[in-house]
């Protein structure tokens, strides 16, 4: 009388330890927390954890079957124990169970589960109560704990029928709304019914067409895969479950044979949405594996820690020349055998900003086999729900790099040759003026004395070249930085011009806004540089020219504005305006400008120049504070 008992307060883990040492298949289901816990016993049986949800303990009983389970939980709250047969997923197979639903304290329910063997069926519930007593008997004398509840009681009441015209009604609400096809077959192989979903599939109306033959509708012939998925339900007697095309229907759909005792019933689901999705689906995969495996560029995905690879193309190994396998071993360092300890640092701090952003890295390695190459990296952010990803490419950019080293090594050449054919031009005309006025010396000494001051210009104009040819070669690192002065350099190389100003009557305007600030700059470039500039500025200019000068400093940076409003530069001559020996003035060397840009990068700094034919020449410089 053990089950009966269970109501007068035991707690569950008494009634799961009674039931243990008479080794009892037995779940006890909390209706409030919706939970079912399970003996030693029936976790074996079933292979499941002792506690489980009660949805799951449903999923573990033939859908079929279900609703009766349900309406037996539903009322055994009326202090009755109820009985429901059912069949239950074992290990390995399924087997018809007999369940008895007893009621206990708190929305508590013991259901005792009892296998069924075929001759087992007509067994009726006063000879199930008696096996129960008679097992709970051996309990009574060996336990201690049983024997405060222990009452003596016999079964004299009856088992209540269920209520089947209310289940059949619940049944029937399910079925009608039920959103896949369901039809029920008979014995006798006729439709005995079908719900309104099933007859939208099929295009039928088989309300008419209940007690015909299956045959009678869907010959064999025409249908044979189905019969042979139907005769193998039965003979197996348990559910099969096939996907096939209805030509008819022009759909895809997923059949599902229950056998019964009645007959069978077949449920239906129409695929077709979810079938293509999965045929694009696998075309999709099989052209990106198309594609990754016949490219030497290599794709990855990985989490956001980088420590998960998700994905990455075959090319991996040939691309780094080690295994995956040890990549997926070392995530986070396996680049460091590949590359020089100086780039650890540069390459971390790309991967980190992949997290984020859309970051591109270069750097190179040595492969275990020795061969050198030149990698780039680009990497990105995907956000997938909650899930965050980082997609990559890595390829071989070694062609690429020596490529450019040579266009460089090309460009390097073409610079030095155009700079040698112009040095020699240079120096060739004052050298051949010498050459020609010492030869009239020595052939006029009375002669000699009045060409002097030419000589000595050609000298200077020598000496001159190779100042600018020399400064372009000093090395930045020669600089000496100290606080200069901008408004007192300024006035200097003003002071430097006076009489160029003078002579052209150029009007100055100049607006220095700087007030306590100093820049740190080398006094000598910085100095040079303001001469160069303004030199060319008032080079540039017509009598009664103008040239402003406007300077304006923050914390961050000081700008240098020398603007003019001479003839100007076409675009295509602003666009020539630095190359060796390109000039506008006519004794110029075009060497100027070429050390200008050479002196403010070396401190630092940026040069811009914009000009317009007709209305003048613009030039900012900018150095950092």
């Amino acid at each position: 009388m053990l089950i009966e008992r269970m109501q007068y307060g035991l707690e569950e883990s008494d009634v799961l330890a009674l039931f243990d040492l008479i080794d009892q298949n037995v779940c006890l289901i909390n209706l409030e927390t919706k939970t079912v816990t399970c003996s030693r016993s029936m976790q074996k049986e079933i292979s499941t954890k002792e506690e489980i949800l009660l949805d799951d303990w449903l999923d573990l009983f033939y859908v079929y079957d279900q609703f009766g389970i349900q309406h037996s939980l539903k009322h055994v709250t009326k202090k009755e124990t109820l009985y429901s047969k059912a069949r239950l997923l074992f290990k390995t197979h399924h087997q018809w169970v007999r369940c008895a639903f007893k009621p206990l304290s708190h929305r508590r329910v013991a259901v005792v589960i009892q296998p069924l063997h075929k001759d087992d069926n007509s067994i009726s519930h006063h000879m199930l109560l008696a096996e129960y007593n008679q097992k709970t008997s051996k309990v009574k004398e060996s336990s201690n704990v049983l024997a405060a509840v222990q009452e003596k009681q016999t079964l004299t009441d009856k088992p209540p029928e269920m209520n089947f015209a209310e289940l059949h009604k619940q049944m029937k609400a399910i079925t009608e709304n039920f959103p896949h096809g369901l039809a029920l077959i008979n014995k006798q192989w006729q439709l005995t019914y079908a719900n309104p979903q099933m007859e939208r599939i099929l295009g039928k109306n088989l309300q008419s067409l209940y007690k015909h033959k299956l045959w009678q509708l869907y010959p064999i012939s025409d249908y044979y895969l189905f019969y042979r998925h139907y005769y193998m339900a039965l003979e197996m007697e348990q559910p099969v479950t096939f996907d096939a095309y209805m030509k008819e229907r022009k759909m895809y759909a997923r059949i599902t044979i229950y056998p019964t005792d009645d007959g069978f019933t077949i449920f239906i689901q129409d695929v077709t949405i979810r079938k293509k999705y999965l045929q694009a689906l696998q075309e999709s995969e099989k052209r990106f594996s198309l594609l990754a495996d016949n490219i030497k560029d290599v794709f990855w995905i990985c989490d956001e820690s980088f420590m998960e690879l998700m994905y990455v193309s075959p090319r991996f190994s040939d691309l780094f020349g080690i295994s995956l396998e040890k990549r997926r071993d070392d995530p986070l360092c396996w680049w460091k055998q590949l590359t020089e300890e100086g780039n650890y640092d540069y390459i971390l701090e790309g991967y980190r900003k992949m997290r984020s952003e859309n970051c591109q890295i270069e750097y190179p390695i040595t492969t275990p086999s020795g061969e050198v190459k030149w990698i780039r990296t680009r990497g990105f952010p995907v956000q997938e729900g909650n899930e965050k990803y980082i997609v990559g490419i890595s390829e071989d950019i070694t062609e690429m790099k020596e490529k450019e080293a040579f266009m460089r090594q090309s460009e390097q050449l073409s610079t030095i040759t155009q700079m040698s054919a112009g040095i020699a031009h240079e120096i060739k005309n004052p050298l051949t003026a010498l050459k020609g006025f010492m030869q009239l010396g020595a052939a006029n000494p009375e002669l000699r004395d009045s060409y002097n001051d030419l000589l000595l210009s050609e000298v200077n104009r020598i000496e001159s070249i190779v100042n600018d040819f020399m400064m372009l070669a000093k090395p930045a690192s020669s600089k000496q930085l100290e606080a200069v002065n901008i408004k007192q350099m300024i006035d200097y190389v003003l002071e430097l011009y006076q009489s160029l100003i003078a002579e052209k009557a150029i009007n100055i305007d100049t607006s220095i806004n700087c007030g306590e600030y100093t820049l740190e700059s080398d006094p000598n470039r910085f100095k040079q540089i303001l001469i160069n500039i303004i030199k060319n500025a008032l080079e540039a200019v017509e009598y009664k020219g103008t040239v402003c000068i406007d300077v304006i400093c923050d914390y961050s940076e000081a700008k240098i504005v020398v603007k003019d409003n001479g003839k100007g530069l076409s675009e295509e001559r602003l666009k020539r305006l630095g190359e060796p020996f390109f000039t506008t003035k006519k004794d110029g060397t075009g060497l100027g400008i070429m050390v200008t840009r050479k002196m403010v990068d070396d401190l630092g700094g940026t040069i811009k120049y914009s000009s317009e034919e007709g209305k003048g020449t613009c030039v900012a410089i900018a150095f950092p504070m």
